[in-house]
């Protein structure tokens, strides 16, 4: 507890009218001083508990959300001291999210034993790995003479995960499958879910493959036959390299970047097919291919971490893809382009018989929304250096120029037009 200067300015104020009273024998001054010592003792009576001590528990401490959801924060706070009728509570929560509903900054009167609640919504428009907290407590009696408080340390962890677009009707498969069972049609007969070709029985046959309408026929047993399914590898490769990241701090090439990747991810997962990652940003980290529900959660949370930044070279894709990746498989390269060493390196990843593919989303889409000017001249100049990169990579890769404002699916359904011309 620390004493405000409020307090001894009062009993400075009312020393010095009684000995002014005394002095020239005034009964104003009198007065005064003794309407200073009646405030002073109402404030002496409203003094702070000495026994300030608080249980404070959140309702949730690992929350995981998607960007542009709503999270409902709840947090108690149980007296167990003395009564406070004046107890000030606020909790902290980050610069990036808002406060949509609710409040984080009460005031509240507690018994001993009592627990009070504060509740508020906030939106998190951002992706990224936040923390909620300190509560702030703090008890100031009526006057303001006094007051105490308390920091309580009780982080919450908020991953805000990029935003998952669902992708029906368009499924990017590799071009290389592997002997393993998917969704990959092969060509040949196999084990699968589609028709193939009808054949005579042979001892092992399965009865659940007998084709009865033809046995009947036949008068002898047939076999129904199935196409071949099986999955591929994908490498998601992501470019957050410094200098890559344009626009505003939400809306940029690198958020959209982040969530055209955690799409891709959910869409080929879905598929059956083995899907890894490689991040360029900050630092440079990788996840090595694997199936399931486990392997989305591990990509996202690597995705919704991940800051744009550091020194690495694109040459540096290179030497991670050989020492901890298998080969002839499916790359998604996912850039915005500015870096026109990336056609080198594309190239020599289509040499070495890796099935390419290069989704850009469009800078010059969040240049314009940045430019306080308009200058046609340099967004013509702008564009033709782009057009050019785009056009020696397609001599190697497939490659799309997205607008991020459009969705990713239209996107992906000029990916397959593309294979299906080729």
């Amino acid at each position: 507890m620390r004493t405000r200067k409020t307090l001894a300015a009062f009993i400075a104020l009312a020393v010095i009218y009684i000995i002014i009273a005394v002095f020239i024998r005034s009964w104003i001054f009198l007065t005064a001083s003794i309407a200073c010592l009646a405030i002073i003792a109402v404030g002496i009576m409203w003094r702070a508990p000495n026994d300030f001590e608080f249980k404070v528990e959140r309702s949730d401490y690992d929350i995981h959300i998607y960007e542009g959801d709503e999270i409902w924060i709840e947090v108690e706070i149980t007296n167990r001291g003395e009564r406070v009728d004046f107890l000030e509570v606020m909790d902290e929560f980050p610069v990036n999210m808002e406060m949509t509903e609710g409040t984080n900054h009460t005031v509240l009167s507690l018994e001993h034993g009592e627990t009070g609640v504060i509740r508020y919504k906030l939106t998190c428009p951002i992706r990224g790995n936040y923390y909620l907290g300190p509560i702030h407590l703090r008890y100031r009696e009526p006057l303001g003479f006094s007051i105490k408080e308390s920091s309580i340390k009780e982080p919450a962890d908020v991953n805000v995960l990029p935003e998952v677009e669902d992708l029906q009707r368009t499924k990017i498969r590799p071009g290389y499958p592997k002997n393993r069972l998917g969704n990959i049609p092969s060509g040949v007969v196999g084990i699968g879910t589609e028709f193939y070709a009808l054949r005579e029985y042979r001892a092992g046959d399965r009865m659940h493959d007998i084709n009865w309408k033809a046995t009947a026929r036949k008068l002898e047993p047939i076999i129904n036959d199935f196409e071949g399914e099986m999955s591929g590898d994908v490498i998601i490769i992501v470019d957050g390299f410094k200098g890559s990241k344009i626009g505003t701090v939400r809306d940029n090439t690198f958020g959209a970047t982040v969530r055209l990747a955690a799409t891709l991810t959910s869409s080929i997962l879905d598929d059956r097919n083995r899907v890894g990652l490689i991040l360029m940003g900050d630092q440079m980290s990788w996840v090595y291919p694997g199936y399931g529900r486990h392997q989305y959660y591990t990509i996202i949370d690597r995705l919704s971490r991940l800051s744009s930044g550091g020194l690495w070279q694109i040459q540096d894709i290179h030497a991670v893809l050989n020492n901890f990746f298998p080969t002839r498989c499916m790359i998604i390269f996912i850039s915005p382009l500015v870096d026109p060493k990336i056609v080198e390196s594309v190239y020599d990843l289509s040499r070495r018989e890796f099935d390419v593919l290069v989704i850009s989303p469009s800078p010059i889409v969040f240049e314009k929304h940045v430019a306080e000017v308009d200058d046609p001249l340099s967004e013509k100049i702008y564009s033709l250096r782009r057009e050019n990169i785009i056009n020696k990579l397609r001599d190697y890769s497939i490659v799309v120029d997205w607008n991020p404002h459009d969705p990713v699916e239209l996107a992906m359904q000029e990916v397959n037009r593309y294979r299906y011309r080729r």
